[in-house]
């Protein structure tokens, strides 16, 4: 009975070192395998004026409170307009809180709170950056137009798009 018991408290603890190997192994895995997000390309407008470049400041006013103005937000530091998305975005709609600003943390996050609408994605795991990159191609970059891009956004680019628009921004 003795070495029944012993050999029962050995596998438990030979369960536990497995189990323990494999979290840590899941943890070297996800942190030596970076997911790399999509290449964002900065175009200019269909009119062929440069692009428009947006500070937070400037998107609050797209909020759709002035119905003279498009309804915008921003994920990847890419400026859509989702007017037409309204019954989502518009004043009083679940998604209102997503509009007029870059949510990409919160898209990532699947996350309305207020505190995670922002654009920082730096603590974000790759499969939340590989969530926010699908929702980011096949949602917004299919079915919303592209308006402009967030200031960060061609901070980031720097002298790639400074040459491209020939000092236009």
């Amino acid at each position: 009975m003795f070495v029944t018991q012993y050999n029962m408290e050995d596998t438990g603890k030979v369960m536990k070192c497995a189990e323990l190997f494999l979290v840590f192994l899941s943890l070297f895995l996800s942190t030596s395998a970076k997911y790399e997000m999509s290449k964002i390309e900065i175009h200019e407008n269909p009119s062929g004026e440069p692009a428009k470049i947006f500070t937070a400041e400037e998107l609050i006013k797209y909020d759709g409170s002035d119905s003279s103005k498009p309804l915008l937000m921003a994920v990847r530091g890419v400026v859509f307009d989702v007017s037409s998305g309204k019954d989502f975005y518009g004043k009083g709609a679940g998604y209102s809180i997503l509009a007029a600003k870059d949510a990409s943390y919160a898209i990532a996050k699947w996350s309305l709170e207020e505190k995670d609408m922002h654009h920082d994605l730096s603590s974000l795991s790759d499969h939340e950056l590989e969530g926010l990159d699908k929702v980011f191609l096949e949602t917004y970059r299919k079915k919303y137009p592209v308006v402009g891009y967030m200031d960060y956004l061609i901070e980031e680019h720097g002298k790639k798009v400074e040459d491209r628009f020939q000092g236009e921004l």
